[in-house]
């Protein structure tokens, strides 16, 4: 029986351990975004998120709707580097998967 689309998105980008580990990384970056408001300079928190989810994060940043410090700005920011994450997270997720059945592919056909 064939998982539907819904379902097969959501295996693909939480449910295989290569995601789970980016995203255990992402999340583990994320940390001193939530803690920058205890220190004085906090202009490098997303420093580290930022690379992770490079280029798309990059890209999605490119258009600079909002100027200042608003709220909207930092929730476009935030948006931005989640959607990159999760985009990352699902092709990790068709890598993983395509690696493994070209592995149990071969190992069936040698045996």
């Amino acid at each position: 029986m064939r998982d539907s689309y819904p379902r097969t998105l959501v295996r693909l980008t939480f449910a295989n351990p290569a995601s789970l580990v980016y995203l255990g990384l992402v999340a583990i970056a994320a940390l001193p975004m939530v803690f920058a408001s205890a220190t004085t300079d906090s202009s490098f928190a997303p420093l580290w998120v930022l690379l992770l989810t490079a280029p798309t994060s990059m890209i999605l940043l490119l258009p600079d709707f909002a100027n200042g410090d608003s709220g909207l700005a930092f929730g476009y920011f935030l948006a931005a580097l989640a959607l990159a994450a999760l985009l990352h997270s699902f092709l990790i997720g068709l890598g993983y998967r395509a690696l493994r059945r070209n592995a149990m592919q071969q190992g069936r056909t040698t045996t």
